[in-house]
């Protein structure tokens, strides 16, 4: 097959030419604008039609597009309801928009559900039922099981950054207290390294950002905590901690062969699975963790390849009817 990915990030457009094994013949990206859905996506359809001609192409060979977008989003009506870095997309159809423009199918489904399909067609855990887990700015999963994307009733699904894990914890951007992504969220994270900083708290966090708060984020903590800081590590053990009880929880839940998990499991080294994989067994039984493999993951693009897995599973659901 020969496919379009359309991978819609907060600050860049990623487009790609592929096939059903991975392979990205030619790619693009470009700055979004998050206040027009229509000038971004016309210049992401002048932009498709250019990299499909550069892969040898014409719009009739292409079987199908994958769109991957920031959520909240509806797979059905192809959109993304609303999202804070995206002002003007609400409730834009960006599925209709591209399929006028191309006349062939066209699927959408959210980053952490497309980044799922990925790992399990393309990833070192291919062909397992696997959970991946965005690691960065935010927390959401990709929920494969028996070879099965779980988007949930209105594609909620994954929204596992928003278990509560106490409920007199910090509140979260959702509303609502104590949840994973907001002890765990890179940037909840930071900002509260920064809260803490601004309350007096003395730390070599801050050294490590050249002097200023607002360069502060996960690079210069673990720098911090390597070099024995003692702010940094006991900050750290409360993430660490957290981590593993979430991730006890989906161990718990789900029962996977793996959790495949991004940017900050990719950077944190030694620092961040190990550790939490030690802590695991208190929140969850020892014959879930035996048999699941939870590292970083290796796939490189996995925005561009998100959004062809995501074409991909369209067309097999349609085959299935």
């Amino acid at each position: 097959m020969n496919l379009l990915g359309i991978d819609i990030g907060g600050t860049k457009i990623a487009l790609s030419i592929g096939n059903e094994r991975g392979e990205l013949f030619v790619d693009q990206r470009f700055p979004t604008d998050p206040g027009s859905a229509q000038k971004t996506l016309t210049r992401a359809a002048e932009v498709a039609g250019e990299l499909i001609a550069k892969a040898g192409l014409t719009v009739n060979q292409i079987d199908a597009i994958g769109i991957s977008s920031p959520g909240p989003m509806c797979s059905k009506r192809r959109m993304i309801l609303q999202t804070p870095n995206l002002k003007g997309w609400d409730h834009f159809k960006v599925g209709d928009f591209i399929e006028d423009k191309f006349k062939r199918p066209v699927f959408m489904q959210n980053d952490a559900n497309g980044a799922g399909l990925a790992e399990y067609m393309f990833g070192a855990c291919k062909g397992k039922d696997l959970i991946y887990l965005t690691m960065s700015t935010g927390i959401g999963a990709g929920i494969i099981a028996n070879g099965q994307l779980v988007a949930g009733t209105n594609d909620l699904g994954g929204e596992v950054g928003h278990m509560t894990l106490d409920l007199n914890g910090p509140l979260c951007g959702c509303g609502k207290t104590g949840c994973w992504e907001a002890y765990c969220g890179g940037k909840n994270f930071a900002d509260q390294v920064r809260a803490d900083i601004a309350c007096g708290v003395q730390t070599s966090i801050l050294k490590e950002a050249g002097g200023d708060p607002a360069k502060i984020g996960m690079q210069e903590v673990r720098a911090a905590i390597r070099a024995g800081d003692a702010y940094a590590c006991k900050k750290w053990d409360v993430f660490i901690e957290k981590m593993a009880h979430a991730v006890g929880i989906l161990l718990q839940a789900f029962n996977p062969e793996a959790i495949i998990m991004g940017t900050l499991a990719i950077h944190g080294g030694d620092l961040f699975i190990p550790q939490m994989r030690d802590r695991i067994p208190k929140y969850a039984w020892k014959s879930s963790l035996d048999v699941c493999r939870i590292e970083a993951s290796v796939l490189n693009n996995i925005g561009e390849l998100s959004a062809i897995a995501i074409a991909i599973d369209g067309v097999c659901q349609l085959k299935k009817g």
